[in-house]
C-alpha cells in the first residue's frame, strides 16, 4: 500500500518544495522559516513522504559529503562500509571533522538504522533498503561478544577508532542496548526468515535471562567476559521484557516468560515509582542527577500496547508523560505551538529525533483513548521535524541549539515518521496548503 501510495503522491510533492530559509546559524546550516495554516497551526515544510525521501538519499550517499580518510571506512578486513557503520557524527557543515568524532554506537544506532531501512523497503519497495539492513546486522553478528563469554554473542555498545569498545564505555558493554538489537534481529528474522538472525537474538535472550539479577534487572555496563558491572544503575529494562515476550512465543518451553514478568515487576515497583530513568547514553558516564526519556517513552508505549491486561497501564502511561512533559518538552521554539522534546538534563537540547519518539507516543496515546488532542499534539510535532531538514536531505539534531549532523537523529526520524504514517495512513497526502 504504501509504495503506491509513495508513486501517487509524487505529483503533489512536487507542487510544495518548501525550503523557505532565513539566514545561516553559526555551523553555516539554515533555518527554514515556519509556516502555518489560518488557525495558527504550523503545517509541515514538505510532506512526510519527502522528508523520508530525501533524507533515506542522503543517509546512502553520504560518502559524496563527508570528508574523512576512506581508510576509516574500511573493516580489519579491508573491506569497505558505508560512513555510518563507524562514524555517528559530524560537527561541520561541510562533511569535516572539528574534532575526532571517528567513533560509533553500533548496538543502539544500528539498530535505529536496521529498521528503519526495513519499514522503508516496505514502504518503498527498494530492495537495496533490505540488503542495507541485512548488511548492519551480519556486520554486527560478525563483531559481537566471544561466544564463551559471560556475556557472549552481545553486539558492542561503542565502536571507537574501528574497534570494538572504547571511549566512554571502555571494554563494557551496555546490556540493553543488546536487547534493542535482538529486537532489530527478530524483525528481520520475522521479514527474511533467515534463521541465523533468529539465532543471534535467541543467543542474547539466553545470556540475559542468565544474569538477570534476583530483583527481575540488569547492571548496565558490564565487562563482557567477566560480567563484573561497570555501572550498576538502568531503569532501561523494558527492552528486555518486550525480548522475553517475543522469545516465549518463540519457545514456550524455556524461562522467558516468568523472567520476563519478573522484570516488569521490577520496573513498575523502581523507576515508575521513583521516576528515576537514568543511564541509557553512551558517551554520558554514570551520574545519578541525569534524567532521560527513552526507554520511558518505550515503557509508556508498551503500557497501552497492553492495556486491556491491566486496567493501570494507562493510568501509569499517563504518570510517565506527565513526567516527560514536566522535565523535556519546550513550548518555546521557533516552531511552536508545535512541542519539542529534549534529549537529557545532561544534553539539554529539542531534537528531532526525541521530538518524533514522543509524537508516537501521543499517537498511542490516541489510539487508546480517542482523545483528539493527542492526535493533534502528535501531529504538529510530526511537522516540527520536518523543517529540520537542510536542502541537501540531512535532517540536523536541532535547528539553532545544536545545528550538527548525527546520522542516529537523521535515521530515527524516518524511523518515527514511517511509523506514524504506517499508523495514520491518511497523513499520507501533503497537509501544506494555508
Amino acid at each position: 500500500m504504501f509504495a503506491k501510495l509513495f508513486s501517487v503522491l509524487t505529483f503533489s510533492i512536487l507542487i510544495f518544495p518548501g525550503f523557505s530559509q532565513s539566514n545561516g546559524n553559526k555551523n553555516g546550516c539554515y533555518i527554514n522559516e515556519p509556516r502555518f495554516n489560518r488557525s495558527g497551526e504550523l503545517i509541515p515544510l514538505q510532506s512526510y513522504e519527502q522528508t523520508i525521501a530525501r533524507s533515506m538519499n542522503f543517509v546512502t550517499t553520504s560518502e559524496n559529503w563527508v570528508k574523512t580518510d576512506s581508510l576509516t571506512l574500511r573493516d580489519e578486513n579491508g573491506l569497505r562500509h558505508p560512513v555510518y557503520f563507524f562514524y555517528s557524527f559530524f560537527l561541520n557543515d561541510d562533511g569535516s571533522q572539528r574534532r575526532n568524532s571517528y567513533v560509533s554506537y553500533p548496538a543502539f544506532h544500528h539498530s535505529l538504522y536496521i529498521k528503519a531501512f526495513m519499514r522503508y523497503y516496505r514502504f518503498s519497495g527498494k530492495k537495496e533498503f533490505l540488503q542495507r539492513a541485512l548488511d548492519l546486522a551480519d556486520w554486527n553478528m560478525a563483531h559481537s561478544t566471544p561466544s564463551n563469554y559471560k556475556y557472549g554473542g552481545m553486539p558492542y555498545s561503542t565502536c571507537a577508532a574501528g574497534k570494538m569498545g572504547g571511549f566512554v564505555d571502555g571494554q563494557a558493554i551496555m546490556t540493553d542496548k543488546a536487547a534493542i538489537m535482538a529486537l532489530a534481529y527478530l524483525e528481520l528474522y520475522q521479514s527474511t526468515k533467515i534463521q541465523k538472525y533468529l539465532d543471534a537474538a535467541l543467543l542474547i535472550a539466553t545470556n540475559l535471562l542468565k544474569t538477570q539479577k534476583p530483583e527481575g534487572n540488569w547492571s548496565f555496563r558490564v565487562d563482557p567476559q567477566t560480567g563484573k558491572a561497570k555501572e550498576e544503575y538502568t531503569s532501561s529494562a523494558i527492552y528486555a521484557v518486550m525480548l522475553f515476550e517475543e522469545m516465549e512465543k518463540l519457545y514456550p518451553k524455556l524461562d522467558f516468560k516468568q523472567s520476563g514478568r519478573r522484570a516488569l515487576h521490577w520496573i513498575l515497583n523502581n523507576p515508575v515509582k521513583t521516576m528515576l530513568f537514568n543511564g541509557f547514553y553512551e558517551d554520558v558516564g554514570a551520574d545519578t542527577t541525569n534524567r532521560t526519556n527513552w526507554d520511558c517513552i518505550d515503557l509508556a508505549k508498551y503500557l497501552l500496547a497492553h492495556h486491556r491486561d491491566n486496567p493501570s497501564y494507562l493510568k501509569i502511561a499517563t504518570k510517565l508523560n506527565e513526567y516527560i512533559e514536566h522535565t523535556f518538552i519546550d513550548k518555546q521554539h521557533q516552531y511552536k505551538p508545535a512541542e519539542g522534546i529534549k534529549e537529557q538534563l545532561r544534553c539539554f537540547v529539542t531534537m528531532g529525533i526525541h521530538s518524533a519518539h514522543w509524537a508516537s507516543m501521543m499517537a498511542n496515546f490516541y489510539r487508546v483513548t480517542g482523545d483528539k488532542s493527542y492526535k493533534n499534539r502528535a501531529v504538529q510535532t510530526m511537522n516540527f521535524v520536518t523543517y529540520l531538514q537542510q536542502e541537501n536531505g540531512r535532517i540536523l539534531v536541532s535547528a539553532d541549539q545544536y545545528p550538527y549532523y548525527w546520522y542516529s537523529c537523521d535515521i530515527g526520524v524516518d524511523l518515527f515518521l514511517l511509523d506514524f504514517l504506517a499508523e495514520f495512513p491518511e497523513f499520507a497526502t501533503p497537509q501544506i496548503q494555508q
